[in-house]
C-alpha cells in the first residue's frame, strides 16, 4: 500500500509488511481466490503450480515462470476435511482453527503448535469450491518462505 510507512513509496508490488499490517491488508469478496485463507499458496507438484502461471510472448513463443522455493513448515495442520461452503475459510489470517468450517476433518487442532496448512488433494473426490485436486501448502509467514531457483521454460 502506498500509505504504508514500511512499504509504501519504495516502488514495490508487494508488501514487505507481516500479515496484521492495518495499511496492507485489505479484505475483498471471495472468488475461488486464495480459498484456505490469506496465506501464499505453494505446490509439490510442477503442474499444479502451472496453472496459475501467467504466460508472457517472447520471441512468438509463450514462456512461463516458476520461483522453487525452500520452505519452513513447522507444524503443520493437516486439511483431509471439505469446505462446508466455498469462501468459508476465505478470510483465515494466520493458522486459525478451522474444524467450524470442514466435514469430515481428521487432525485436530492445537491451539499451539501449528503454523501452516498441508491441504490434502482430494482427487477423485474432488468438488469444484469446496476441496482441492492436488495438495497444496498455506504458508502464513514470508520467513517461511526462502525463494531458491527462478525457472523459465517454453512448452512444446
Amino acid at each position: 500500500a502506498p500509505d504504508c510507512p514500511t512499504s509504501g513509496g519504495k516502488g514495490l508490488s508487494a508488501s514487505i509488511c507481516g500479515n496484521k499490517c492495518a495499511f496492507c491488508v485489505r479484505e475483498h469478496k471471495w472468488d475461488r481466490c486464495h480459498m484456505y485463507g490469506l496465506g501464499a499458496y505453494l505446490a509439490d507438484l510442477a503442474k499444479k503450480s502451472h496453472r496459475y502461471v501467467t504466460p508472457e510472448q517472447k520471441n512468438g513463443r509463450l514462456e512461463y515462470t516458476l520461483v522453487r522455493c525452500r520452505v519452513a513448515f513447522g507444524n503443520p495442520l493437516m486439511i483431509d476435511g471439505t469446505l462446508v461452503e466455498p469462501g468459508a475459510m476465505h478470510s483465515f489470517v494466520g493458522c486459525q482453527d478451522p474444524t467450524s468450517v470442514l466435514v469430515g476433518q481428521t487432525q485436530k487442532y492445537q491451539i499451539t503448535g501449528h503454523d501452516c496448512f498441508f491441504v490434502k488433494g482430494k482427487e477423485d473426490q474432488f468438488q469444484r469450491g469446496v476441496s482441492v485436486y492436488n495438495s497444496e501448502y498455506i504458508m502464513f509467514h514470508p520467513w517461511q518462505i526462502l525463494p531458491v531457483y527462478l525457472v523459465r521454460y517454453v512448452i512444446g
